[in-house]
């Protein structure tokens, strides 16, 4: 799925990202953290890359950085912003990327597709959805 690689900035993100982040258990502290540094105007960057089955996503922020490698279909354990530690299955659905996110007393179901130089990321869980939209830099 070439659509998905290269660097995409953060453009957009709508006003239920701070119920999602609780939603999945996401502390009050963390979220105010997060206000900051994972929404529009903070200059976070996904670089996303495929080699053969394995693809990588890092998130490249103003507080850090972090990567999950992973193979298409196969479960891995990963250690989100906040440190706490989840498992994660990403499959490609038609010319979706689903990521299926599994925590402590949540699920969460985040789909990235890609129409020309925008990527949208809907991120659904229990009841709340949150869409977040990036740009293709590189």
């Amino acid at each position: 799925m070439a659509q998905f690689c290269g660097k995409w900035e953060l453009v957009s993100c709508d006003e239920n990202f701070d119920k999602y982040m609780e939603a999945v258990g996401v502390s009050p502290e963390m979220r105010k953290l997060a206000q900051t540094a994972l929404t529009a105007g903070s200059k976070l960057v996904l670089n996303i890359s495929v080699d053969g089955n394995k693809w990588s996503i890092g998130l490249l922020t103003k507080e850090g950085e972090k990567t999950d490698v992973f193979i298409e279909g196969e479960p891995v354990e990963v250690t989100t912003l906040d440190g706490r530690k989840v498992k994660t299955t990403y499959t490609l659905e038609g010319d979706s990327l689903v990521e299926l996110q599994q925590g402590d007393g949540f699920e969460s179901r985040n789909v990235r597709t890609v129409n020309g130089d925008t990527m949208t990321m809907i991120l659904t869980t229990k009841s709340v959805t949150c869409t977040r939209i990036y740009k293709k830099i590189s």
